[in-house]
């Protein structure tokens, strides 16, 4: 896909940088070729409007300028005053100014895959092969599908659009917004064509990698499934004013408990197909394995157990790139512009290798909650642990035997660190020790050892003044003191990476989780309930779970997104549509159970020892209208009476 799609779409995507954004509107270029027919009749042309489909996924990749919902509000913080992304989580906006018009831009995508299925079928190049611009026709409905799953999440119903727009007679356009339940009948409906239509994954060419595939259709269709089934949308009472104009409520005023059996019906269907598995690398494969954490169970073999799998390199090995860029966890990955460097710089302090990726690195990093998500090694939380395995305060001097050894380079510990050493700049948190194979694979921290280019170790300085802190001068910094790591490999020797970093939007891990959440709703107590939750648990290096109430299941599953997920835009749907956003209390270290309040982090306005204190970094706003994004008020006042604003703006 990188090399074929994504490479033409660029160029298409070129020719429309200059369109209005108003959402109705026709896209110059395609307005061009939707005029000019022999342009859908050559192969090379169709190929260039197919590729066009795709141009107007968002990248996200660029967590600052163009997609925040990677690592917004309780997820990540950004590294300047001035970026877009920070201004987003502190609520600096509205519908006259919405920073991040994704109402156009979706629209937009709309119209350019509207435009492609009402005209396909005029290609008749000698080129083509048989099946071959169908199958691109297939592609352009899953992705207009996919766009709409993602305007919905964001907008709530939307005007459903499924053929280019006459202009000429005013009173068909649509300006009325559908219901939810028509949004996402729709959805699911072209979803269901598409699982019909696609090739399976492993029909697709290794040269367009990255195609939607009929398994990809039954997994968006999962995802969209628990959407609908979740409390924010799912009878939510606090939206039962929210009507059209012909006195119709958007969203349905009691809860569907059938919702959830649906969504898990749809999880499972991928499940069942038995073509992916969660990603493991085998324990002492060439280098000896990080010992388990000391908990029962820990010998239990892979899958019935952690044991016998690397669970460091079991979960870094899915982000990391190189040899394990494709394996069987991903259902649907996209390789987007700058990706391997936007993906690669969150993890690299400024100086390393002498500043080589200083005016990019430091953008996003993660806050304080996040890292306290994250588990110990032996399966508990850090409230559990709170002054036995786990301490909040100080700076480690005697590691903890398992990922914090010595100087990093025993064979038993992937993680670099040097706090033995004299050098006070290789000391690390005591907050740090002990934690879960997932913490290390994502989180950086003060203290950490990278490789650099010439062989020689830098060690993270994130203390105020240093050179990889926060400096007057306002460039950017790593200001919670946790950068992320995510998509840095143990072999990178440049800042920009040096591997190619997959992205995924569908992954197998997720669509288990999924299944579970679906499943604990309805039928409470199933063991598949517990079965993929504790799958992903196990593959992490940590315990099972036990049977419990559906309650205490459900907070289960909803952490183990948060951990699992970190920075792969799914922690701020999440927390949305489980109505856990607007949460305002805090929890025993301060921080916020909503997307709102305090933000917590490192010193970083510290100079010395202090950095190393929990401190307070900013504040982030959510209000009970943020659950959904405003429309753009031009949108709203070109058809004033007909096109109704989300609640609140």
């Amino acid at each position: 896909m990188k090399n074929s799609i994504l490479k033409i779409s660029a160029i298409v995507l070129l020719s429309m940088q200059t369109i209005s954004c108003k959402y109705l509107e026709a896209d110059e270029y395609l307005h061009e070729v939707n005029n000019l027919n022999d342009i859908w009749t050559q192969r090379v042309d169709i190929r260039k409007a197919w590729a066009a489909c795709y141009g107007h996924i968002p990248n996200y990749t660029d967590m600052v300028n163009t997609w925040p919902f990677n690592t917004n509000n309780d997820e990540g913080h950004a590294g300047r005053d001035n970026y877009r992304n920070l201004i987003f989580a502190q609520g600096k906006f509205n519908a006259d100014d919405v920073l991040y018009n994704y109402w156009g831009h979706f629209y937009r995508a709309v119209r350019t895959c509207n435009l492609f299925l009402e005209n396909y079928k005029k290609a008749n190049d000698k080129l083509l092969v048989p099946g071959e611009v169908e199958g691109y026709a297939a592609d352009a409905r899953f992705l207009r599908a996919y766009y709409y799953s993602q305007m919905l999440q964001l907008y709530g119903p939307f005007p459903i659009v499924d053929k280019t727009i006459d202009y000429s007679n005013t009173e068909a356009l649509p300006t009325n917004r559908n219901t939810e339940e028509e949004c996402v009948n729709f959805i699911i409906s072209e979803l269901d064509k598409c699982i019909a239509t696609l090739p399976e994954n492993e029909r697709i060419l290794a040269a367009e990698a990255g195609r939607p595939s009929k398994e990809a259709a039954m997994a968006l269709k999962a995802t969209v499934l628990l959407w609908d089934a979740s409390p924010l949308v799912n009878g939510n009472p606090d939206y039962n004013g929210f009507k059209d104009s012909k006195g119709r409520n958007y969203f349905s005023t009691t809860a569907d408990p059938d919702k959830w059996r649906k969504a898990a019906e749809a999880a499972k269907a991928v499940i069942d197909l038995g073509k992916f598995e969660l990603y493991t690398v085998p324990a002492n494969a060439g280098y000896v394995t990080v010992p388990l954490g000391n908990f029962p169970g820990n010998d239990v073999a892979w899958p019935n157990g952690p044991a016998g799998i690397d669970p460091y390199r079991s979960f870094k090995g899915l982000f990391s790139g190189g040899k394990s860029y494709w394996n069987k966890e991903a259902i649907w990955m996209v390789s987007l512009g700058n990706q391997r460097s936007n993906l690669s710089v969150l993890g690299f302090p400024r100086n390393y290798n002498n500043g080589e990726g200083a005016i990019m690195t430091a953008m996003v990093s993660g806050t304080q909650k996040l890292v306290d998500a994250f588990f110990m090694n032996n399966g508990r939380t850090i409230d559990e642990e709170d002054r036995a395995l786990y301490n909040d305060v100080g700076i480690s001097d005697n590691g903890d035997a398992y990922y914090i050894s010595g100087n990093g380079k025993e064979a038993h510990t992937p993680i670099i660190t040097g706090f033995k050493l004299s050098n006070v700049n290789a000391k690390v948190p005591s907050r740090v020790l002990n934690r879960e194979a997932r913490f290390y694979a994502t989180m950086g921290f003060i203290g950490k050892g990278y490789v650099q280019n010439n062989g020689t170790l830098y060690y993270a300085d994130y203390k105020a003044n240093a050179l990889d802190g926060f400096l007057q001068s306002d460039r950017p910094s790593t200001r919670s003191g946790y950068p992320i790591v995510k998509w840095v490999a143990e072999d990178d020797v440049s800042a920009y990476g040096s591997s190619d970093k997959p992205y995924h939007v569908l992954r197998l891990a997720e669509i288990y989780l999924a299944y579970a959440e679906a499943l604990n709703e309805f039928d409470p107590g199933n063991a598949d309930v517990l079965k993929y939750l504790n799958l992903v648990r196990f593959r992490a290096g940590l315990p099972g779970y036990t049977a419990d109430s559906k309650e205490v299941i459900r907070e289960r599953i909803k952490r183990e997104r948060h951990v699992e997920f970190a920075f792969e835009g799914k922690r701020y749907f999440d927390s949305r549509r489980w109505k856990d956003a607007g949460k305002s209390a805090r929890d025993n270290w301060g921080n916020s159970l909503g997307m709102g309040g305090l933000v917590y982090g490192c010193n970083y306005l510290a100079p010395d020892g202090s950095f190393y204190d929990r401190a307070v970094i900013d504040g982030y706003i959510f209000r009970p209208k943020n659950y959904f994004l405003p429309i753009p008020f031009q949108e709203v006042a070109n058809h004033w009476g007909t096109m109704t604003q989300n609640p609140g703006w």
